[in-house]
Formats: C-alpha cells, sequence, structure tokens
C-alpha cells in the first residue's frame, strides 16, 4: 500500500468494528508482551515527555498510565501520533480525569514528526513502526529523541503466532471469495428471499428449478465453510460469515434484494480491506536479519538496538521486544 492508502485503510479500521481477529491473538494468561509494557512503564521517570508513535486509539499509552497508577507514581507526559485520519478529541476523552497529560496528532506520517530535537525521553509503538521503518523514519525518532533518550517498541515477529493467524485468515476471505464460492452463491440466492416478502410465493419457490438449484448451490458451500472451520485454529472469521448470510437473507425477506445485496457488498469490501491490511502485516513482520539491518540504520544517527527478545504468550512468540539508546 502506499501513503494515502494505508492512511485510509488504517483509518477505516480504527473507525469500525474490524472483520479480522488478529488483534485477538495476543491475548493471554502469561503474557510477556505486557511484561514488556510494564518494565517500560517502570523506567519512566515522572513528568518525562513520551511519544507513542503508530498509537491507533491510545492503547500502549493508557497501559503505560495504567502501570503507572499502580507504582503510585506521578504521571509522565504523553503524544499519541497516528497516520489515520481520527478525531483526537473522542480518543482523548477515554483518557477522563489524565487527559490533561495526553494528546493526540493524527493525519501524522512518522516520517515528518512536527515537534523539536531532542524533545522526548521515551519513544515507544507496539505492532505500528515497522510498517514505516526506513532510513528517514529512524533519522527523525533519532532527531526527536534526547540525546540520553530511549525507545521501546514492541513489534511483529515473521514467526509470531499473529503472522500464522494471519495467514489462515487470508486463506479463509480468498475462500469465502472463490469464484461460484460462498458468496456468489449467497448472491445468487438473494432474489429468491426477496420473492419470500410475498409469503404467497413460497411454492412457487420450491416449485421453481433455478431457486432450488441456487439453494443447493449455497448448502453446499454452506457445508464447505462449516467443514473448514471444524478443522481450523481460527474458525471466527467462518462460523461469522455463515451467520451473516442469515442477516443477509432476513434483510431480503424484510427489505428486498437491493438491501441485502448492499449488505452483502460492504461486508467484502471489509474483508477486502482486512485482507490488505494482513497482507501489510505479514510483509511488514521482522526477523533477525531485519532487526540487524535496523540497528546499523540506528548507528548512522548515533543509537542502536541495545536489547531484543522474542515475546511471548502462553508459550507462543508474538513480538519482538526492541530496546533502543
Amino acid at each position: 500500500m502506499n501513503k494515502i492508502e494505508r492512511q485510509n485503510n488504517w483509518t477505516n479500521y480504527w473507525k469500525n468494528n474490524s472483520v479480522d481477529s488478529c488483534r485477538d491473538g495476543i491475548k493471554a494468561k502469561a503474557s510477556e508482551l505486557e511484561n514488556f509494557w510494564a518494565e517500560t512503564a517502570a523506567m519512566i521517570k515522572d513528568n518525562d515527555q513520551v511519544l507513542d508513535l503508530c498509537t491507533g486509539k491510545g492503547d500502549v499509552i493508557q497501559q503505560l498510565i495504567s502501570y503507572q497508577l499502580g507504582e503510585d507514581k506521578a504521571l509522565a507526559h504523553y503524544t499519541g501520533v497516528d497516520l489515520s485520519d481520527m478525531d483526537s478529541r473522542v480518543i482523548e476523552k477515554k483518557f477522563g480525569s489524565y487527559k490533561d497529560k495526553v494528546r493526540f496528532k493524527y493525519g501524522t506520517h512518522i516520517s515528518e514528526l512536527p515537534f523539536e530535537e531532542q524533545t522526548f525521553e521515551f519513544v515507544t509503538s507496539q505492532f505500528g513502526i515497522e510498517y514505516a521503518f526506513n532510513e528517514g523514519v529512524i533519522k527523525e525518532i533519532c532527531r526527536v529523541m534526547k540525546s540520553k533518550g530511549i525507545a521501546r517498541f514492541a513489534t511483529h515477529h515473521k514467526e509470531s503466532a499473529l503472522i500464522k493467524v494471519a495467514k489462515l485468515e487470508i486463506q479463509h476471505i480468498d475462500l469465502l471469495s472463490d469464484k461460484g464460492g460462498f458468496f456468489d452463491c449467497m448472491k445468487s440466492l438473494i432474489p429468491v428471499f426477496a420473492k419470500l416478502r410475498n409469503p404467497a410465493n413460497a411454492n412457487k419457490i420450491n416449485k421453481d428449478q433455478n431457486a432450488v438449484s441456487a439453494r443447493e448451490h449455497f448448502n453446499a458451500e454452506s457445508q464447505k465453510i462449516l467443514t473448514q472451520a471444524e478443522k481450523s485454529s481460527v474458525p471466527d472469521l467462518l462460523n461469522e460469515s455463515l451467520s451473516f448470510s442469515r442477516q443477509v437473507f432476513d434483510i431480503a425477506k424484510i427489505k428486498g434484494a437491493s438491501a441485502a445485496k448492499e449488505k452483502l457488498i460492504s461486508y467484502q469490501s471489509e474483508l477486502n480491506l482486512s485482507k490488505e491490511r494482513m497482507i501489510d502485516l505479514i510483509d511488514s513482520s521482522l526477523d533477525k536479519v531485519d532487526l540487524e539491518k535496523l540497528d546499523k540504520g540506528f548507528v548512522t544517527y548515533g543509537k542502536k538496538i541495545t536489547k531484543k527478545e522474542e515475546l511471548k504468550n502462553d508459550g507462543e512468540i508474538v513480538a519482538w521486544g526492541i530496546e533502543i539508546s
């Protein structure tokens, strides 16, 4: 994706309830990722300036504030930036009485940070910075960090559970979208259900060979999706699509074919955007070679990777934990 496509896609992601479930892969009882941010919070001193890159809705900032409050420390000053075009006032509201310690700058690319040199003691990011790592971004990070500043990033790992989930979800989207597959069968069956707005048509539909054929094809595709869902370790999208088909057919019976087709097209569009994000996620994930290149980039500007570790949740890799100073 180019800069504008990425901005539009992530704006859509943060403003709406997304259908992809990669984010669910980081939930765990034993979370080294949470420990990583707890360690970060312990390092932050009272009234430090903290910059969170690719902040989304400010989840990392919220986590760090929570840890600081638990340690009974005076809060740092937090700034979140993100490429997406969000309303900062809406996001700041969720911080309640602490919102005076938080500010957000949306529509901001991290290669062009609107801050003075050596402004921040800490720079953080979770599952975002790796999408944009290049020399210009590295230079900007080093420019706005204080000389003794520290960056702490949790980035996508090429062998993480999240990458595995993303690859499976892409396969599932492709399965649903195959020519003549589940979504095409749904589309063919919508006019049949629309005729049921008039109950008198029920007997005619049962005798209509085209309607019967459309129903049989849809049932066969539904069984294929159900079978795949039963085999999959991440069946959510497939099960959701099966439930969604019933909603669409209900809309056809109540509001007609046009409304039902519009609902289906919107859902397919959302899935396509989700697929683009997951492809972007996979392409942006890092391995050891990538980290070595990243380290060389920071060395150019007087910083270096001082710590890197594989972060695991319940024994499965979910991220790299990187410290730069």
